[in-house]
């Protein structure tokens, strides 16, 4: 480890060296810095605001953050049209979904760096504060090759905060029921060519509420009382009925966030970003349908993290070598240290079980890598950019004293894409991405396994923009899109969570989009877009089994209408539409090995709601309250059973249904003084009772109440 980073070190250091050498003799004594973000990964200047390649891109400002005091990651992607959000899966994680693509086939990068634990290939977006989070880019459909691999779901782009001329300090307290505190202090300034900003979050709840009693159903809880167990004497206790709260969704969250930057000269820029995190939290019991040589049974979970700790340092440089060219590069390393408890019963005090097995899990993983970008803009008319981006992941893994597991694999990228300015009203983008999925290495149970075959994957892509008017924007995009497997979706052994499948193969889309944005009023702005996506090998967990199923070919269809703008002086409005047609062409197959395979072609994929709704007014008054009302529809969704009630020595697929459901919530906020806010706001209004995922209970009405200083 330290062997690698000496040579990303030594590389990185003389890339600068060279590059400043070279900006030193070149730089223009009185030239002007064009305004780029070094965070950014697609260059944005004073001569053009945009230059992604075109698709929808939908974007979540500090402004916004602010009015609904957004707390972590996963509320603030709430914000954006076509997103869902959901509580569930192997550990209650929260998680996205978005235009029906998972979390895992949706790139989410901070400040450039790919956020994903390595064996996973995702993250709990609730261990995310929004501390120092600036804004928040979501780009959906044909992204651009520079972002690097695994984007077919698109891109989510976070921008941290950085220090301004003016110095900024904010404070925030938050409480609610069940004991939640939230403690939020964040200050940034820049002082002459020097900049920060620095963050700290202390988060803790007792859990969250619930509409009213959650008891799983009989089958369910009989199965639970019936699975065997190893030694007979420590029985699988059934998941309890939770009154009031969600049991064991308790938390303590503790984040430190430090961003600077220096301007070294007037063609050089400096940053370095530092992120801590320290959690331990606890997850809610699931029931997981699993195969044992009696037959398959509904075995219950009880898992804790008692200790989850993830330390980042990011360092970027960005240098204009001349007027046409400018380079940027990144290094980064992103560790994770967890500790996952498993527990016999819901005591969650002994560890005695053999089988299902309890004990305590330790993930040792991190992955590390760069990323040069290059945008040159010589030829009249053409913006030329490329990027080549690297990422080593490494997950190591200790269960119960056993030997330690090992993998590791390498993930490359080349990027280039071109924006061809035809007049001044259309424009072309053809680009192409060539990525590699290099598997390094596998240990597991105490002996060396073939890792498998490599995997490749060539990415071609157009966009089409034309300005019909000034007011009038259309365009295009049509490119082949592809993620490769985790680690978990390839190796995972199926002792203590989802069974891998080492033949996945990678997952891949054609996808198209035309789309269209109005700026009809100075203060109104109207959009709309249709989507296809034409999907190869689509990787789904099954929530209920905890196993991956692949589906050959898949097909998501739907379009999306927006409208945002200053309907009044003091009324701000936005409302959004999507509608969603997510199906399966091919036959899905589960294997087993004890049991015969169960063979069944879905008609669609599951926890896919057709119909989505997303609204806010915000309203402000003469002394000073400001009024929020926003919410979401859902409309139902299926999903397949697999548990059949007559005989539990085979696997089924039953189509089943999950109510849609209509969230309301509401804040009200008043200022006292100037820099003091107060504010009160209440999460599902009307405590709706609804499940985002088969048997995973959401959360009730919830209430929240704090104070905000800010200056």
């Amino acid at each position: 480890m330290s062997k690698l980073l000496k040579i990303y070190g030594f590389f990185f250091l003389l890339f600068n060296l060279s590059v400043m050498s070279h900006a030193q003799t070149t730089e223009k004594k009185e030239e002007t810095k064009p305004n780029i973000h070094l965070f950014e990964v697609v260059v944005v200047t004073a001569e053009a605001e945009k230059l992604e390649s075109p698709t929808t891109i939908s974007e979540v400002t500090a402004e916004e953050l602010r009015a609904r005091t957004t707390n972590n990651l996963g509320e603030a992607l709430e914000l954006l049209p076509g997103v869902q959000f959901r509580v569930g899966r192997s550990k209650n994680e929260q998680q996205v979904t978005v235009r029906g693509f998972e979390q895992e086939n949706v790139l989410i990068l901070m400040d450039g760096i790919p956020l994903s634990i390595p064996y996973e290939g995702q993250l709990n977006l609730q261990d995310i504060p929004a501390q120092n989070i600036e804004s928040i880019k979501l780009v959906k459909g044909v992204a651009s090759a520079l972002y690097g691999a695994n984007q077919m779901g698109g891109v989510i782009n976070i921008i941290s905060k950085q220090g301004e001329e003016k110095p900024h300090f904010s404070a925030q307290y938050e409480g609610s029921q069940y004991a939640i505190h939230n403690v939020q202090v964040g200050h940034g300034w820049k002082v002459g060519p020097f900049s920060y900003y620095g963050a700290f979050s202390h988060r803790e709840s007792n859990g969250y509420p619930l509409p009213g009693t959650f008891t799983l159903p009989q089958d369910v809880l009989d199965s639970m009382a019936a699975s065997p167990s190893n030694p007979p004497s420590i029985p699988n206790v059934p998941i309890p009925p939770n009154s009031g709260s969600r049991d064991n969704a308790d938390y303590s969250r503790n984040a430190f966030t430090l961003t600077g930057m220096a301007d070294l000269n007037s063609r050089n820029t400096l940053g370095v970003s530092f992120e801590y995190y320290d959690n331990e939290y606890g997850s809610p019991p699931a029931p997981i349908y699993r195969e044992h040589k009696k037959g398959f049974f509904y075995f219950p979970r009880y898992w804790r993290f008692t200790d989850w700790n993830r330390s980042t340092v990011n360092v970027m440089e960005e240098s204009r070598v001349s007027d046409d060219l400018t380079i940027k590069a990144r290094f980064f390393y992103d560790a994770y240290d967890n500790l996952l408890n498993i527990y016999d019963d819901p005591t969650y005090t002994t560890q005695n079980r053999i089988g299902p097995p309890s004990g305590s899990s330790l993930y040792d993983d991190y992955d590390t890598g760069f990323s040069i970008y290059g945008y040159w803009k010589k030829i009249s008319r053409n913006e030329m950019r490329a990027a080549l981006n690297y990422r080593r992941d490494v997950h190591e893994e200790t269960f119960a004293g056993s030997p330690k597991d090992r993998l590791s694999a390498d993930t490359w990228s080349v990027g280039i894409e071109d924006e061809i300015k035809l007049n001044n009203r259309l424009a072309l983008t053809p680009g192409i991405s060539i990525d590699f999925y290099d598997k390094r290495e596998r240990y597991q149970s105490s002996e060396s396994l073939p890792p498998g075959k490599d995997i490749s994957s060539v990415n071609p892509q157009l966009g089409v923009s034309f300005d019909a008017s000034a007011r009038v924007n259309l365009y295009g995009s049509v490119g082949r899109k592809s993620r490769f497997p985790t680690m978990r979706n390839l190796y995972a052994d199926g002792v203590i969570g989802p069974q891998g499948n080492p033949d996945l193969k990678e997952e891949s889309t054609i996808a198209v989009e035309i789309g269209t944005d109005v700026y009809a009023s100075p203060g109104l702005t109207l959009g709309g877009a249709f989507f296809y996506n034409n999907i190869d090998g689509l990787i789904n967990f099954d929530n209920q089994i905890g196993r991956f199923e692949q589906y050959a070919e898949a097909a998501i269809t739907g379009f999306e209408l927006s409208a945002k703008g200053r309907i009044a002086d003091t009324t701000d409005a936005y409302f959004a539409y999507t509608f969603l047609r997510a199906r399966s062409h091919s036959d899905v197959t589960i294997d087993n090995a004890i049991f015969e395979p169960l063979v069944y072609k879905p008609e669609e994929l599951p926890y896919r709601p057709a119909h989505q709704i997303d609204f806010e007014l915000r309203h402000r008054l003469s002394f000073g309250m400001e009024a929020n009302l926003y919410g979401n529809f859902f409309s139902d969704s299926i999903y397949y059973d697999h548990a059949d009630p007559n005989d539990n020595k085979r696997l089924t697929a039953i189509k089943s249904h999950l109510d849609g459901y209509f969230l309301l919530n509401a804040k009200i906020s008043q200022k006292i003084v100037d820099g003091f806010r107060l504010y009160f706001a209440v999460e599902n209004l009307t405590n709706k009772t609804y499940q985002t995922l088969f048997l995973y209970p959401a959360e009730g009405r919830a209430y929240r109440y704090g104070l905000r200083f800010e200056m």
